[in-house]
């Protein structure tokens, strides 16, 4: 729900449930200073307290019935502000761990493109070495066949000419036998090589194989969080709304609260009523409390209600010389 329909929702339910009360009891209100402007300071008659009872009774019941609808309206507000906190405070906490996730993702993905990089330098070099290693082993080898030639035919001159097959056979084995060591020493080598070469190869193929895993991994979550901004921004704003409607809603509670208050007093003060003398100072509260219909709150906005706090503001003044002649009065019977 958008949160023009809210408002549209609330302010309707108020203006279905609470208003029509409320103006029931502003008009037995009306009512009941008409019977004091009409009665004065005589001696009231029995239909005097009979009619002025049941219009304070129905105004207090009135105004008792737009204050629990109102407030149970405003218990429904503050319900759903209270649910629309919560979603808002879960979609802002898995926003945080989906930026969270989003920044370890990159950062192993930056770790994983170095290291691959590094890799591929190490194999680039390990290559080359490798090459040079083969190249000096064959070497070695051709060396050392050589030698093997050279201590054979050492061997055979020795039965022929003994004082040079033999120094030439020694010195042959010697030689053939640092080539033969010079062989080995480049084999190991060229098998090291290969074994760091082959490691690094498959290092670099899962390397391979997890990066466009994580790129994949990184457009997900980067989707998942613009979603989740989307809709936390929309909550924000709905919770700035609804919090502005559920203070309006607040001050309405109050003032027809207050409203009641005031109508009450007056039923209590009419219950032993004798003359209208007592009752004027709670007649005079109870309107002036009505005349503060907080019209900006826009939750009042009837042609109704309006019209009857007008008339209310009209005859106000009328109770206060009322009250003033009183006081007057009693004055001058001092």
């Amino acid at each position: 729900m958008n949160q023009e329909a809210d408002y549209e929702k609330y302010g309707s339910s108020f203006t279905e449930t609470a208003v029509p009360p409320f103006v029931k009891s502003l008009s037995s209100l009306l009512i009941l200073l008409k019977i004091a402007l009409q009665v004065g300071f005589r001696d009231l008659m029995d239909t005097d307290i009979s009619k002025f009872q049941e219009e304070v009774q129905i105004a207090n019941r009135e105004a008792e019935d737009s204050v629990k609808c109102a407030d149970g309206l405003g218990a429904l507000i503050d319900g759903n502000s209270e649910k629309l906190t919560a979603e808002y405070g879960q979609v802002t906490s898995r926003r945080k761990e989906l930026a969270s996730s989003l920044q370890n993702n990159q950062n192993k993905l930056r770790s994983l493109e170095m290291e691959r990089e590094l890799l591929q330098d190490r194999l680039q070099t390990a290559k080359a070495s490798l090459r040079q290693v083969e190249d000096s082993l064959r070497e070695a080898k051709a060396k050392s066949a050589e030698k093997q030639t050279g201590r054979d035919v050492g061997i055979g001159l020795s039965f022929l000419l003994p004082c040079v097959g033999i120094p030439m056979a020694v010195a042959f084995e010697k030689e053939r036998r640092y080539r033969k060591s010079e062989v080995d020493v480049t084999t190991d080598d060229r098998l090291t090589l290969k074994s760091n070469i082959t490691k690094d190869e498959e290092q670099l193929s899962q390397i391979n194989s997890q990066v466009p895993e994580l790129h994949n991994e990184i457009n997900e979550v980067n989707g998942s969080l613009e979603e989740n901004k989307g809709v936390e921004q929309s909550l924000k704003e709905r919770r700035v709304e609804l919090a502005h409607l559920q203070s309006r809603m607040r001050n309405c509670c109050q003032y027809l609260s207050t409203f009641q208050g005031k109508v009450s007093a007056l039923k209590v003060q009419s219950q032993h009523m004798y003359n209208m003398s007592p009752l004027l100072p709670f007649l005079e509260e109870a309107g002036l409390q009505a005349q503060q219909v907080p019209d900006t709150e826009q939750l009042f906005n009837q042609v109704q209600v309006y019209r009857l706090i007008g008339d209310l503001k009209a005859m106000l003044p009328k109770i206060k010389v009322l009250l003033l002649s009183e006081d007057s009065a009693g004055d001058y019977m001092k």
